[in-house]
């Protein structure tokens, strides 16, 4: 920390400052130093409401111009259409007195209902955005800034009550020199434009804070050199380290710890990191408790940590931001229905039809749940066969399909396993030539494939047998698609590989009678798909082979359409025999797709 000011006392010096500790009016002799007031955030707070009375501290020392972060709580009591409000302002020098050309410079000031950062670096550059503050309520500024990298690739971000409102990749650098001024509640000229209320907990540190959104403080933070500084260090890097890791756990979806890219270090360096800083902080907590402390030793130690980590998420952070910036443009090109390319396609697979799962080759991922070969084939004796068959010792079944003009052949194929005889199927024009058909069912009936077998009285298939049996033609059937499922006896995930199809209606044949399925939509960049969430989606039940998908907002898949997407599917005491897009609307298709 390197600046603190509560503004508890009955005047605005700060309570603590590697600087100078005394605060000043913005022209001696012109203005006065502003006042406290009892009506703060807690305690007193600056009163910035007053035109006779302003406050001005002095930069060195109390401010780092290549990284760090400033905070406060404000309120505004007056607010009308067109008037400005200043909040926080860091001049070099300071445009008043003397009329002095600014060198570099940062504020935020409110205007109207936005809010703007105005960088000086030294070309002005002043980007705002709107935002909801209310009259007479407390809200949180977080301003922070990293131009250790130099001109072009310095950061900044503002946060109004945690929320992430501005945010500036690549801008100009802060350059500090002696002459540096604080502004707290005015700008450095125009002295009659005022907050219009309050100021309280003004902290300013070396450590870019936060990164993205976060839950504003909901207490006055501790002085430094204190017991209770050092507890509450700890604390708050406690919560930020688990932060941390789910930021880079994120982004280990997003581009993966493997290689040798610069991502790919940063993130492996940062895990490292991860589990050294709750080493110690495992260790700084026994100590914590202990009677005898050293409370010298115990804030310097946490304050080492919390730098460690602040500096670590430096880098995770520029990554989330390019990553951030892909997303994007992930996501505005998600809404364009554009003709297929190698660009787009990538490394998604192009589905064509119905997707069984016979081998892995549409499969990512499978956790608590397997393939397994279905085993739900019924037999029953066939209801006028087409012709009559003679018993033959190769155990095989004819018959002629007048419909498709075809000699039709089931024969079993011996083993030395009579557990694992195998069933096999031909077709011929003339009886004589016989060939491998197509990957047809033989047989459809409704929502059954069929086979046709010869079935015997007696235990067949034995390698001594060699006369006939007694014997009939019997139908073998099995539900259609059904012959290999994704099964979970409990709770399970299914996840594809990322893929490329067409259709407005995801179909799914699957038996969920005693549980049910829901499925979510995943992007190419790891991201659940808004409005395709396993939350967003009605469960699937029962054991339909044309389950149709609905998710909150209905069926229709048509966002979903020529974008790599994965699927993921969630069981629940079920089993999933295939899924497919279909086309049930009438939308766009690209030329470039044929299914």
């Amino acid at each position: 920390m390197l600046f603190h000011a509560h503004f508890d006392g009955a005047t605005v010096h700060a309570d603590y400052a590697l600087g100078d500790t005394n605060a000043r009016p913005a022209i001696a002799n012109t203005y006065k130093l502003a006042r406290t007031t009892d009506t703060g955030r807690w305690g007193r707070a600056l009163d910035a409401g007053n035109r006779e009375a302003n406050c001005t501290y002095e930069a060195a020392k109390n401010f780092n111009s290549m990284r760090g972060t400033a905070e406060m709580w404000f309120r505004i009591e007056e607010h009308q259409e067109g008037m400005y409000h200043p909040l926080f302002g860091w001049y070099r020098p300071p445009h008043q007195p003397g009329a002095k050309k600014r060198q570099s410079a940062m504020e935020v000031y409110l205007h109207n209902s936005a809010i703007v950062l105005g960088l000086y670096t030294p070309k002005y550059t002043g980007p705002i955005k709107a935002v909801p503050f209310e009259v007479g309520r407390w809200h949180h500024l977080e301003i922070n800034w990293d131009c250790e990298r130099g001109d072009g690739e310095s950061d900044y971000n503002v946060f109004l009550d945690g929320k992430n409102v501005i945010q500036v990749l690549d801008g100009g650098t802060l350059e500090d020199a002696d002459g540096a001024k604080l502004h707290v509640g005015i700008w450095d000229y125009g002295f009659a434009y005022i907050l219009r209320g309050q100021i309280d907990e003004l902290r300013i540190t070396d450590q870019v804070e936060h990164s993205a959104d976060f839950n504003p403080p909901t207490k006055p933070y501790a002085n430094p050199a204190t017991i209770e500084y050092a507890k509450e260090t700890h604390r708050i890097t406690s919560e930020r380290v688990k932060l941390f890791g789910a930021e880079i756990d994120s982004l280990l979806k997003f581009s993966g710890a493997d290689g040798e890219g610069v991502a790919a270090r940063i993130i492996r360096a940062s895990q490292t990191t991860v589990k050294e800083i709750e080493a110690k902080l495992t260790s700084l907590k026994s100590s914590l408790k202990a009677a005898d402390h050293d409370v010298n030793a115990l804030c310097t130690a946490v304050d080492a940590v919390s730098d460690q980590l602040s500096e670590a998420r430096i880098p995770i952070h520029r990554i989330s931001a390019k990553a951030a910036v892909i997303a994007a443009k992930e996501d505005r090109r998600s809404l364009l229905f554009k003709e297929l390319n190698d660009v787009l396609v990538g490394d998604a697979v192009i589905l064509n039809g119905k997707q069984l799962f016979i081998d892995d080759y549409i499969i990512e991922n499978i956790t608590s749940a397997r393939r397994v070969l279905d085993r739900g084939v019924s037999f029953q004796l066939a209801k006028n066969p087409p012709r009559k068959l003679e018993s033959h010792p190769t155990c095989g079944s004819v018959l002629f399909d007048r419909q498709e003009k075809l000699f039709k052949m089931w024969y079993i194929v011996d083993t030395d396993n009579p557990q694992e005889q195998r069933l096999c199927y031909t077709t011929s024009t003339n009886f004589i030539d016989w060939k491998k058909p197509s990957s047809k069912p033989p047989l459809t009936l409704g929502n059954q494939i069929g086979f046709y077998d010869q079935g015997s009285k007696q235990k067949p298939w034995l390698k001594h047998f060699r006369t006939a049996f007694e014997n009939s033609i019997i139908l073998t059937t099995d539900r259609r698609d059904g012959f290999v499922a994704v099964d979970a006896k409990s709770q399970g995930t299914l996840t594809t590989r990322r893929f490329i199809a067409i259709g407005d209606s995801l179909i799914l044949n699957a038996n969920a009678e005693k549980g049910e399925i829901r499925v979510e939509a995943i992007d190419a960049l790891g991201r659940v798909i808004k409005g395709f969430s396993k939350e967003d989606c009605k469960p699937v039940s029962g054991g339909s082979i044309q389950h149709i998908v609905s998710w909150k907002n209905g069926s229709n898949c048509h966002p979903l359409q020529a974008r790599p997407i994965k699927l993921r599917f969630h069981f629940e005491h079920a089993k999933l025999y295939s899924f497919e897009f279909q086309i049930r609307q009438n939308h766009y298709v690209p030329n470039s797709y044929s299914q």
